[in-house]
C-alpha cells in the first residue's frame, strides 16, 4: 500500500512542475514580446522625429572650465543675487577664421551674442610646461570682424609667463572685455605676441601651438566666455 500510495503523490507533484515550467516559459515569452514592443516604440517615436540614432555628441560634453564654472554657480545659489548680475554666461568655442584674416588667429563666432554680456575673458588652456624656469612676455591682440571689415585694437593685455609652473587651474585666463565695445561684432580673433629675455619680438603661430591646446574639437580647446557682468575669475 505505501508504494501505491507513493506513486499516486508522484503524479500530481510532476503535473505541478510541468505546470510551474509552462508558467516559466509563458512570462518569458512575454518579457520579449514587452522588450520587442518598447523596441518598437521607440524607433517608432525617433522616426517621428526624424532621429535615426541616439548619440553622445562631443561637442555636447562641457568645456571643463565651463563645469568649474557652474559649480561655482551652484554654490553661489543660496546667496542673494538681488544687486547683483552676472548669472547669465555664455561660452563660445574656437571657429575658422574669415578667408581676408592673416593667420595665427584664434577665432570666434560671437554672432549669437546677447546683448546683455558685459565681461568677458579668453580661456587658453596651458599643455607644455618648460623643465627650467624660463618666462616670456605675452602680449594679447584682437580683431574684430562686422560686415566683412576687420578692425584691430591695441594690445589688450601684456603678461610674463613663466613656462615651468601652470596656473592652478591649468588655464590661462585673459580678460577681453574691451572687445565687446564694438558692436554689432560678428567675428573675435586674438593673436599672442611673445617677446623673449633680449626684448626681440617673436611672432610665429608654432610658439602659440606649443603652448597652448588650440585643436578644435577637444575638450581643452580655446573658449571664449562671456558675463552678463563681472567674471567669476576661476
Amino acid at each position: 500500500m505505501r508504494g501505491v500510495c507513493l506513486g499516486v503523490l508522484d503524479v500530481p507533484l510532476l503535473f505541478v512542475l510541468l505546470l510551474l515550467s509552462s508558467v516559466s516559459g509563458l512570462l518569458q515569452v512575454d518579457q520579449r514580446r514587452d522588450a520587442d514592443d518598447d523596441q518598437e516604440l521607440n524607433k517608432a517615436i525617433l522616426e517621428m522625429l526624424h532621429i535615426n540614432k541616439v548619440s553622445a555628441s562631443h561637442q555636447n560634453k562641457p568645456h571643463p572650465y565651463m563645469r568649474r564654472i557652474y559649480q561655482r554657480l551652484d554654490s553661489l545659489e543660496a546667496q542673494d543675487f538681488g544687486s547683483s548680475d552676472g548669472t547669465l554666461v555664455q561660452s563660445f568655442r574656437s571657429v575658422d577664421g574669415p578667408h581676408q584674416a592673416p593667420p595665427g588667429w584664434i577665432w570666434f563666432n560671437v554672432s549669437g551674442l546677447n546683448p546683455s554680456m558685459l565681461g568677458a575673458e579668453l580661456v587658453l588652456f596651458r599643455k607644455t610646461l618648460h623643465p627650467r624656469p624660463l618666462s616670456v612676455t605675452v602680449t594679447l591682440h584682437s580683431l574684430t570682424a562686422a560686415q566683412e571689415v576687420l578692425q584691430e585694437s591695441p594690445a589688450l593685455e601684456e603678461r610674463l609667463l613663466t613656462l615651468d609652473q601652470r596656473p592652478s587651474s591649468g588655464y590661462d585666463v585673459f580678460d577681453v572685455s574691451v572687445v565687446l565695445a564694438v558692436r554689432p561684432v560678428e567675428l573675435v580673433g586674438f593673436q599672442l605676441r611673445y617677446t623673449d629675455e633680449s626684448g626681440s619680438l617673436v611672432l610665429h603661430e608654432a610658439l602659440t601651438q606649443s603652448l597652448y591646446c588650440l585643436d578644435r574639437g577637444s575638450l581643452s580647446e580655446p573658449l571664449l566666455v562671456l558675463y552678463q557682468a563681472h567674471t567669476l575669475h576661476i
